[in-house]
């Protein structure tokens, strides 16, 4: 019981992407799953909803009331007013907050089995991203990229390193993973990357990262697809660096965005195998072979069959 946990997250994904991610977790150990749902009529809540392991939370203007908000208040601060009311109704040791496309994965062992060797002075155990990048070339395994200092990410992407901002490190999304904490902190509020005192300062937390094999799978740009179809959102909450959101705008307000939304996506998200060497050079490379359907398809194909 020690190092069980729960993840919560707040979703709004078609069917498919909601399966993988709940399979993850559930596969990965998760005690329990708290799925809030931004679209209160989403479709994934008569599919999981009675799953023994799966609380299905329908985001309505009521629940939305209920924290003092409106459906229409941003997304970031709905976000983590529905996070922080998720961590004060756990009943684990253990609060992991998720989106829909990051995977938590530690080589070797558990989740479990890593938050049960913490000492007690640590209350969180922040987890650091690993951004996925699609091959020019396909490859068997899947292929990441690493947080990395600002003079690597000049020699990795060249020309195009000012889109990925000062303070990413050399992704497009998060460089700061994810963590878990522990639940029964009376005062605590969360926030997107880590739970905090209500008085703003931190908690005491371990980071695991590349040299203890443990990432956030972040797979933003995976699919051109899904990252076509949350473009305008991830724009509005300050998903992306200010350089990529004008690139952004200016390709929307076009009379023909498709074109170079796709140029944009191809140079941010696809790599050749030079820019894939240089990602090994630099130490900012990560490859995995992983499916991460697979979980997918052993819980639910199976119970459907």
């Amino acid at each position: 019981m020690q190092g069980a946990w729960r993840a919560a997250a707040i979703l709004n994904e078609d069917l498919a992407d909601t399966m993988r991610f709940a399979a993850w977790y559930l596969s990965g150990g998760a005690s329990s799953l708290l799925l809030m749902f931004d679209n209160p009529q989403d479709p994934a809540i008569g599919v999981l909803g009675d799953h023994p392991r799966i609380e299905c939370v329908p985001c309505t203007p009521e629940f939305w009331a209920m924290l003092g908000m409106t459906p229409d208040t941003n997304f970031p601060k709905r976000q983590n007013a529905a996070l922080t009311w998720a961590y004060h109704r756990t009943d684990e040791p253990w609060f992991l907050n998720v989106d829909a496309d990051e995977f938590l994965y530690i080589e070797g062992r558990s989740i479990a089995t890593l938050l049960a060797a913490q000492p007690r002075a640590i209350e969180a155990v922040r987890v650091l991203t690993a951004e996925v990048v699609r091959p020019v070339a396909p490859m068997e395994q899947l292929q990441f990229r690493l947080p990395m200092p600002r003079d690597a990410a000049r020699r990795v992407y060249g020309e195009s390193a000012a889109l990925f901002g000062p303070r990413r490190r050399g992704l497009i999304g998060h460089p700061q993973g994810k963590s878990a904490t522990r639940t029964g902190l009376s005062d605590a509020r969360a926030r997107q990357h880590w739970v905090e005192r209500s008085d703003g300062t931190p908690v005491a937390e371990r980071l695991v990262g590349a040299a203890q094999r443990g990432f956030l799978l972040h797979m933003i740009g995976y699919d051109f697809e899904a990252w076509r179809r949350k473009l305008e959102w991830r724009s509005v909450s300050r998903g992306f660096t200010t350089p990529m959101t004008r690139r952004i705008e200016a390709a929307m307000s076009s009379g023909a965005p498709e074109a170079p939304l796709r140029a944009l996506y191809d140079a941010m998200h696809k790599l050749d195998e030079a820019a894939l060497a240089r990602l090994d050079e630099v130490g900012a490379r990560l490859e995995l072979a992983l499916d991460l359907d697979a979980p997918r398809r052993a819980l639910f194909d199976s119970a459907k069959g």
